[in-house]
């Protein structure tokens, strides 16, 4: 017989009320909310590891869940955005925002995000466990050094995190599973790859439902699929039983193609990074050349500026206001530190455009390329969407990017060579106009350099600056000849001269090369994008590979029932006053489904499971109820007719756990572990093609008070609960009081020599710095070892 034994670790008053406390089934972590819209982690012995504000004020929690392996958090809130987090650091690993998707026409319909769940799959992925040397991607290509180290010297030890995220590979299938707006559901493979967003009207035929997701639960195997919802025109709730085989069928090709989405994410990503700092580099060009010369350029007529230079270059003789600029602001100390502070700029552009970019192509193309193979297997990969079309145009937007960053790095060199010439020319002429003596190898000017500074100078003040509004003032702003067009979102006004490239020649020559081809490409429709254009555009492109919009496999999910099981009340909701928990048996091959309604308490509990052993689904149903009889040695008053059920959650494939009232001692509360052996043994099978509603006044009643022992309850003196949340797999328990501020923290399943010793942590809180802070691992015995974050 099973034995309740629960030993308190920890009673604890929190500052504000708690909304959710989910229990991590990897770790000893419980994850809590609060009305604040904090997301606190806590230990068994209720020590914080972290604590995470709300993306904005006014933001809750609606929902959360582990992922599988305990490393990382899933946290929907009401405005519709849910952030996957780190459990280590929690850094934000992926976001995703539901918002736009539920603006439908003119009417805005937001309803947070109620469910999200994290599902696993039994069986090991073959892809995860065998080694395949054409898998492993390091052998051939050269990974970028991190954006953030670019300037510093490189450290072949470190890696951007997420590449370190991917390579600690799943050995299972996981699917994360976000419920948003009027019942859609969003499917993630690893919560990294975007497979699929399915609407329950594809379920019910009702093109026009409002649906709120209550709950989903896969089979172990992910062949089947439950969803409950609420229909809320009529505030029904029910029960979709959904045959997914697909996603049993093709999990390795899933996986496959999940791991080559990482891949491309992290590279378009870190191209996103080395951008900004190339931005940046070149952002500080012009802050020193604006420091210097917009309070000359201000002083002159536009074009005055490269007039004034020009005329110097030519004559020998500057204008009197230049030569006040070159002997009082710019002076020869100055001149030198200016072209040294260019100078190291363009140079980290160049290291940043060669051991950056170029290397980041160069992988995106062979992630790429790699997909482009996959998707050339329809019968294998075609059913998750995988379009070739789409993955060569990808294919052909990085080899554009690739040639642009090619262009680019010619645009420096001319550049690098133009400055230096110029620098050399003006400090000469600073010189000059002081008198001093200069070697002759300083002052010595070749035709060559004069026609490259006379180049320079043409375009020093090309200034292009949109000004919509008509005032007189204009900013100014130095184009400083060619590289700063390629930087700024808009075309090129200087092309760069490919009329000798041989390259184009033949391709000029011999145009049938590019016929229906999608090996040998012509660049010459991006030759006036800028680099940021054309990264934007390879950004689309890559986008549309993986778009969920355009990629109709909604045909692969079928609909086997749809059982309306409980009708509520015009009045009642649902979401908040009907307490839902749902589990799938592995072992016997059934889900089960318990239901409480909370505001009327003369009301059982309702429990129904699905059998989906060998396909052939039956189910059965029965309303428990729980007479105070179940107290030994108690005298309730007669008008207590039976406990009334204030919450309930699975706590294993084995038991449901459920806090009830106490009959006689109002601020004491019953944790009951009910054995599911017997709410199944006691339960009746229905037609699951019936259209009335399952749960009903007529359906039978049964008291489960005297099946059951005293062992599988406990009373808990003193706390008079409203929420529970259990783990089977961690065998833990936590109880929070109705007024929301109150927390009992309960180790299960403890022998009863163990019970009786009911020890508390008084160990005074310290305040761990983070590295110092650890958590348990996920053995079966806690005292084995522990990892440190």
């Amino acid at each position: 017989m099973y034995h309740c034994g629960m030993r308190q670790m920890e009673e604890r008053h929190v500052a504000n009320q708690v909304d959710l406390m989910v229990w991590s089934h990897r770790l000893d972590l419980l994850a809590l909310t609060n009305s604040k819209g904090e997301v606190q982690v806590h230990r068994l012995h209720w020590q914080k590891v972290w604590s995470l504000p709300p993306p904005s004020e006014d933001v809750v929690v609606d929902s959360m869940a582990w992922r599988p392996d305990g490393k990382a958090l899933a946290i929907g809130y009401n405005n519709g955005s849910v952030y996957i987090v780190d459990i280590e650091d929690k850094t934000v690993i992926d976001k995703y925002d539901f918002v736009q998707e539920v603006v439908e026409e003119s009417e805005y319909k937001n309803y947070g995000i109620p469910c999200i769940r994290w599902a696993v799959k039994a069986g090991t992925l073959e892809s995860a466990t065998e080694y395949n040397l054409y898998d492993d991607c390091s052998i051939f290509l050269q990974m970028p050094p991190s954006p953030s180290t670019a300037y510093k010297a490189p450290n072949p030890d470190e890696k951007e995190k997420g590449c370190v995220e991917h390579l600690d590979q799943f050995n299972q299938l996981n699917l994360l599973m976000i419920a948003y707006g009027t019942g859609n559901i969003f499917m993630s493979v690893f919560g990294r790859y975007p497979y699929r967003s399915v609407h329950m009207s594809q379920f019910t035929k009702d093109e026009y439902g409002d649906y709120e997701i209550l709950d989903i639960q896969m089979s172990d195997d992910f062949s089947v699929m439950q969803v409950l919802y609420v229909e809320r025109n009529t505030n029904r709730v029910i029960v979709s039983v959904t045959n997914t085989s697909v996603l049993s069928a093709y999990s390795e090709e899933l996986s496959i193609v999940a791991n080559k989405h990482v891949h491309i994410v992290q590279m378009i990503s870190h191209l996103d990074k080395t951008m900004k700092s190339i931005t940046e580099a070149w952002e500080h060009i012009l802050l020193e050349m604006d420091t210097k010369m917009a309070y000359y350029a201000s002083t002159v007529p536009e074009g005055g500026v490269s007039a004034d230079l020009l005329e110097l270059l030519m004559l020998g003789v500057p204008s009197d206001e230049l030569e006040v600029f070159l002997l009082r602001e710019l002076t020869a100390k100055g001149l030198k530190k200016f072209g040294s502070s260019v100078e190291l700029s363009y140079s980290t552009i160049q290291k940043l455009v060669l051991k950056q970019l170029n290397i980041v192509g160069q992988n995106l193309i062979y992630h790429l390329s790699e997909l482009r193979g996959l998707a050339k297997i329809p019968d294998r990969y075609k059913v998750l969407g995988l379009d070739e079309t789409k993955v060569t145009s990808a294919i052909r937007a990085s080899f554009a990017f690739l040639n642009k960053c090619l262009e680019l790095q010619q645009v420096i060199d001319v550049s690098m060579r133009n400055y230096k010439a110029f620098f050399r020319w003006l400090f000469v002429a600073i010189v000059r106009l002081l008198d001093e003596h200069t070697p002759s190898e300083i002052v010595k000017i070749t035709q060559q350099e004069l026609t490259h500074i006379a180049d320079f100078l043409y375009n020093f003040d090309n200034v292009q600056v949109e000004n919509d509004e008509d005032t007189e003032e204009k900013p100014m702003k130095f184009n400083l000849e060619r590289l700063g067009q390629y930087l700024q979102d808009q075309e090129l006004t200087i092309l760069p001269d490919d009329e000798d490239n041989p390259w184009y020649k033949i391709l000029k020559e011999n145009s049938c090369l590019l016929k229906e081809n999608d090996t040998i490409y012509s660049t010459t429709e991006f030759k006036k994008f800028s680099l940021v254009q054309q990264q934007k555009y390879l950004n689309r492109e890559v986008e549309e590979v993986f778009d969920i919009h355009h990629k109709d496999i909604a045909k692969n999910f079928s609909v086997l029932y749809n059982i309306k099981c409980y009708d509520g009340d015009d009045d009642l909701d649902v979401s908040e006053s009907v307490r839902i928990s749902q589990i799938f048996d592995p072992k016997q091959q059934r889900f089960m489904m318990a239901i409480v309604n909370t505001t009327i308490p003369q009301q059982g509990l309702y429990f129904m499971s699905v059998s989906v052993k060998e396909r052939l689904c039956s189910a059965t149903t029965c309303e428990y109820f729980f007479s105070p009889s179940l107290i030994k040695d108690c005298n309730p008053p007669s008008s207590v007719e039976n406990l009334e059920i204030l919450d309930i959650q699975f706590y294993s494939s084995e038991y449901l756990s459920l806090l009830l009232k106490h009959p006689t001692m109002e601020d004491s509360t019953i944790f009951l572990q009910l054995p599911l052996k017997i709410a199944l043994e006691n339960s009746q099978e229905f037609n699951m093609k019936c259209r009335n509603i399952i749960f009903n006044e007529d359906m039978e009643k049964i008291d489960l008070s005297p099946l059951l022992d005293q062992s599988v309850y406990k009373v808990l003196e003193k706390m008079n609960g409203n929420k529970i949340a259990v783990s089977g797999a961690r065998k833990v328990a936590v109880v929070l009081s109705n007024i929301q501020r109150k927390v009992r923290v309960f180790e299960m399943e403890i022998n009863g020599e163990d019970e009786d010793d009911d020890t508390f942590d008084t160990t005074p809180q310290l305040n761990l710095t983070h590295n110092s802070e650890t958590i348990a691992t996920p053995d079966k015995d806690r005292n084995t070892g522990n990892i440190t974050f």
